[in-house]
């Protein structure tokens, strides 16, 4: 019987496969907040103690590729009462007035789709499941190698998927070559999971009333979904990502919840639904 050697390319695209479900899977929430120089800077000026006033706007909701009740249990209403709390901590108040403040924030949430691998989906758990042998005649090797095409084939796929999400979730570091090999494989892992998410995109108010669209800062926030409800995750994560509301940092936050303590607040006042030129949430 021959014997066929197989290519090392190969070999290390699976090990890494089988391995990624060992890669560091802890619940944490991973934060990406963004801030214009000017505005940080007009923020420092005013000391702490300087208020600025804000209405809501209804985003953009992604429902992911699950039924999640909690998702449509826990309604947009529900997350900003919540989240207004934890502004106002920051010196953010809500306008009494409908249509008037210094910022609109424009919240967009959801859920991302989990990827399926090609693994998974076929139940292997090991190249030998896959039909590798170290003695396999050229009808097992086609086989082989047929299915190894597969696996690449969706494993693209996922990969075009997950550079969506990247930006979405403002996890770009893992397309970058800067980026350690290590953390990237880390990212790639929480991309490739369903994960709650809320995103903050808070423009300049009486600009955009003139018609000028000023995006002054945005916080993206995220935690994996799999073993809890929404509105149990979403209140986790305004507690921990209100610390960097209208901050500016360099690369991913990545943080546990400490503080379980929740705190509710009256009546907000909402502007409307999105309409069709909403901004978008990869600005």
């Amino acid at each position: 019987m021959l014997r066929y050697v197989i290519k090392p390319a190969w070999i290390l695209s699976l090990a890494i496969l089988f391995l990624a479900g060992s890669v560091d899977s802890a619940n944490r929430i991973l934060i990406k907040t963004v801030a214009s120089e000017e505005y940080v800077k007009q923020r420092a000026e005013g000391g702490p103690d300087e208020i600025q006033t804000y209405n809501f706007f209804k985003g953009r909701f992604y429902g992911g590729n699950s039924k999640d009740r909690s998702l449509e249990r826990f309604t947009f209403k529900d997350i900003i009462v919540d989240m207004a709390v934890h502004l106002q901590k920051q010196g953010y108040h809500n306008h009494p007035e409908v249509g008037e403040g210094d910022l609109l924030i424009v919240v967009h949430w959801g859920a991302t789709d989990y990827e399926e691998s090609f693994l998974d989906m076929m139940g292997y758990t090991s190249l030998e499941d896959m039909g590798y042998s170290e003695d396999m005649d050229a009808s097992a090797l086609a086989a082989f190698e047929s299915t190894i095409s597969m696996s690449d084939s969706m494993h693209r796929a996922n990969d075009q998927s997950r550079y969506g999400k990247s930006r979405l979730l403002g996890m770009e570091e893992a397309y970058l070559r800067s980026t350690p090999k290590h953390e990237r494989e880390t990212l790639e892992h929480y991309l490739s999971e369903s994960r709650y998410f809320v995103i903050l995109m808070a423009y300049d108010f009486p600009l955009l009333k003139q018609g000028e669209l000023k995006l002054l800062w945005s916080t993206r926030y995220s935690i994996r979904s799999i073993g809890q409800s929404f509105d149990d995750a979403v209140k986790d994560m305004n507690l921990v990502a209100a610390d960097y509301f209208g901050k500016n940092h360099d690369g991913l936050i990545k943080t546990r919840v400490t503080d379980k303590a929740r705190v509710d607040l009256g009546e907000i006042e909402l502007i409307g639904t999105e309409p069709s030129n909403t901004p978008s949430t990869e600005e």
